[in-house]
């Protein structure tokens, strides 16, 4: 093996070792079985591997396991986060492990109080360099159903242990199943426009006039973060309820309406600005018949339900990495993915708080349109 490969070794066993608990030592049968997959490492070749991070102060031997040191976990860190010949599961949860502590207050205020859906990551059986097994829980316990439930940070912490990485709360409480608490709208881009770079161009610009269109026609002032993938969210909270799911559906159906009516004034623009990529109208409100809405974008209502789930501000995507961070209005179209990397959202931690703090709007007007609505289609 040249000195080449036999330092990837070393680095993927200083990675295997840093994504462990504090105090978590491992023997190594497992490390061999892990490293032996991912890189066809011998047992001897990991050995050394072992022996050289031992001797650098990077992994100590503790009763004949090993156990990464606080050095060895900062290496690990700084040069292994992003190496894309690395474990892809395992880089994903070293990220999460240096990021939740950094952020807990500001994503625990939408995990508390309420059923929390969670994604761990775990390495991929055919190619653990390049792709994650995801695995989806709604549930900590089955028999009987327990939801998973997480206040503190020492519990948000235990899950990251558990290779949880992503936080998707559902849109009601433990204590009121009849309504949502926030109104979410997903702005989302089907599969053509996903493929051109022009399509999250787009996706940003009617994300953009969507909020507007809640702030000057419905006086609602809402919070805007990124997905973590391709698209972005829109989430407002009110007063007193709109009522039951069904008319926070009707709701973005209304405002998906009202959206594209500021859109029919544009369209020329648009097309000079973006080209020929998408059809018109440009958006809809219809989550189902995907393959019909290839070129459109998507106004999802679809977490609006019981038992719905949304992806929490501030919590990692599963599949790429990056934070579901908020955004300002008058910042989304400049915003870029880079922005979303979680040493970025912690640096800028204060200020994001600061510009996803949901108000709580009055109901009246979005409502009325709502109500107004339903009639002319009922009549």
């Amino acid at each position: 093996m040249s000195l080449k490969n036999s330092k990837r070794v070393k680095d993927r066993v200083l990675l295997l070792l840093a994504i462990k608990a504090p105090g978590k030592t491992v023997d190594l049968n497992h490390i061999y079985e892990k490293i032996n997959r991912d890189c066809g490492a011998t047992k001897q070749e990991i050995i050394t591997a072992l022996r050289e991070l031992v001797s650098e102060g990077l992994a100590r031997n503790v009763g004949g396991k090993w156990i990464v040191t606080e050095d060895g976990r900062k290496i690990a860190w700084e040069k292994l986060r992003y190496d894309p010949e690395m474990n892809m599961s395992y880089r994903l949860v070293l990220l999460a492990r240096w990021y939740y502590p950094k952020i807990a207050d500001a994503i625990l205020p939408f995990l508390r109080g309420r059923p929390v859906s969670v994604v761990k990551v775990f390495s991929d059986e055919k190619d653990p360099i390049h792709k994650v097994k995801p695995i989806f829980s709604r549930y900590a316990k089955y028999r009987p159903k327990t939801y998973h439930r997480i206040e503190d940070k020492q519990t948000l912490m235990r899950y990251v242990d558990a290779h949880a990485i992503d936080y998707i709360p559902y849109v009601h409480t433990f204590h009121d199943k009849t309504h949502p608490t926030w109104l979410v709208i997903d702005v989302d881009a089907g599969e053509d426009l996903k493929k051109d770079p022009r399509g999250f161009e787009l996706v940003k610009e009617i994300t953009k006039i969507t909020a507007e269109v809640l702030e000057d026609k419905y006086e609602i002032i809402p919070a805007v973060k990124f997905s973590g993938s391709r698209g972005f969210q829109i989430w407002c909270t009110f007063e007193k309820p709109l009522g039951p799911f069904d008319i926070y559906r009707d709701a973005v159906r209304q405002i998906q309406k009202d959206v594209e009516a500021e859109l029919q004034k544009m369209y020329d623009e648009l097309r000079e600005k973006y080209g020929n990529i998408f059809d018109v109208p440009i958006t809809t409100s219809d989550v189902a018949h995907a393959d019909l809405r290839r070129r459109k974008i998507l106004l999802d209502w679809s977490c609006l339900k019981p038992e719905g789930d949304v992806r929490a501000p501030f919590s990692m995507h599963w599949k790429t990495g990056l934070v579901s961070v908020p955004v300002k209005l008058n910042e989304i179209l400049k915003f870029e993915a880079e922005n979303a990397k979680v040493e970025e959202v912690v640096k800028r931690k204060e200020d994001l708080i600061t510009t996803f703090k949901l108000t709580p709007n009055p109901p009246e007007k979005l409502l009325k349109s709502v109500k107004s609505g339903l009639f002319k289609f009922l009549s």
